[in-house]
């Protein structure tokens, strides 16, 4: 009889738990249960899916522009004729440099005249090409510039990366390590034997998400996250023993979402993979990954005629005490080969550098303004080898 009663306690709080987790989950695909391992994609959200691209995963659409709701106000953004952002003021002026990367290149949040782009085309005097795409790793930016690189008339080319890259390189189905995002299936690229070999999305059509469950063991395997972080994260029966598992991510967020404060539990999400990104970045093998693809970058940059130029702007989660600086170890050393401007430190001692949506931060109007000041001088030095000199453009 006495083991009972806390028998009957346990099967309580269990039930409790499965009632609460799914009534949470479904505004919130951060909480990950068995049936997310290969979830159903619906046929209405593949024909959503505008921006689907057969070798890319996904990439910016020609005349594409839309609205984002901000902590600020609400901004807009369009794309022109090229898959590039608009820059005011510079169209039809020619590029000579061009900007490849994630959300942090496209920059996200702002309006067209506040991106680090246009900043820079400001400071310089020339059209500063914007080919940012939203969640792209350094993997899939230096596949989108070398599609575009035979038409490509930039002499600098600034490729622009988040720390978590070093994640986003390694993910094969973004589903596995951002959980939720299950129409994101990329290309990646693995190191064997010191050799980058490629390997083509898993889905190369929109018809592929139907059938993608016949490629589900190959995702796996060439996806580290899925026995490393989703199939750990995975909330099922019995639910206790798994929340006190992970009980540093879990617990505050089931906390956050039960308050109704589902922007506090996002942020939980941000700071465990950040937390995620600083271990890869202490892994020699995944380290090895990245330097690889940056001297990819390099040589493809050269062998052009071109300058390379890496950036690395660090989320709000990299200066907590959490994320640390554990990339800069490696930029430091990736300097030796190619510019590198990091603007962590920079970061470090600037307030107000952020604003917030739906997704998370990115650089509000003054962090952009600070990277195109921290990139003015490399960029323009760059230039200049060139011949070509650069002349302050005004009003422009």
């Amino acid at each position: 009889m006495r083991i009972l009663g806390p028998a009957a306690a346990v099967l309580a709080a269990e039930a409790g738990l499965a009632v609460l987790i799914r009534r949470l989950r479904r505004g919130f695909p951060w909480l990950v249960s068995p049936r997310d391992v290969a979830p159903e994609i619906p046929d209405d959200l593949v024909e959503r899916h505008r921006s689907f691209d057969a070798q890319l995963g996904w990439c910016r659409r020609p005349g594409e522009h839309g609205k984002e709701l901000t902590d600020r106000g609400e901004t807009r953004y369009e794309v022109d004729e090229h898959g590039r952002r608009h820059n005011p003021g510079f169209t039809g002026v020619p590029a000579r440099v061009a900007c490849f990367g994630d959300s942090y290149v496209f920059c996200r949040l702002v309006n067209d005249d506040e991106t680090w782009p246009h900043q820079l085309s400001r400071l310089l005097g020339t059209n500063a090409a914007n080919y940012g795409v939203g969640n792209y790793g350094l993997d899939q930016a230096l596949l989108r510039l070398e599609r575009e690189l035979p038409g490509l008339e930039a002499e600098v080319v600034v490729m622009g990366v988040v720390p978590e890259t070093i994640a986003r390189v390694h993910s094969y189905w973004k589903h596995y390590f951002e959980y939720g995002n299950v129409l994101a299936f990329k290309p990646r690229f693995t190191l064997e034997s010191g050799v980058l070999v490629a390997h083509p999305p898993a889905v190369t059509s929109p018809d592929g998400y139907r059938a993608y469950r016949e490629r589900l063991s190959r995702i796996i395997e060439l996806d580290p996250f899925y026995r490393a972080k989703f199939r750990r994260d995975l909330l099922a029966f019995p639910y206790l023993p798994r929340l006190l598992w992970r009980a540093r991510r879990h617990l505050p967020m089931l906390m956050h979402l039960v308050r109704g404060r589902g922007r506090d539990a996002f942020g939980v999400v941000l700071r465990d993979n950040a937390r995620w990104t600083a271990r890869l970045y202490a892994d020699q093998g995944a380290c090895g990954l990245l330097e690889a693809l940056v001297e990819r970058f390099a040589s493809v940059c050269r062998a052009a005629g071109k300058h390379p130029v890496l950036l690395v702007v660090p989320q709000p989660a990299d200066l907590d005490r959490d994320g640390g600086t554990a990339h800069q170890r490696l930029t430091r050393r990736l300097a030796a080969r190619l510019p590198v401007v990091d603007v962590t430190e920079r970061f470090r001692r600037e307030p107000d550098l952020f604003v917030h949506g739906k997704l998370g931060p990115h650089c509000g109007p003054r962090g952009n303004a600070v990277i195109a000041a921290e990139l003015r001088p490399v960029v323009e030095s760059l230039l200049e080898v060139r011949g070509g000199g650069t002349h302050a453009r005004q009003g422009a």
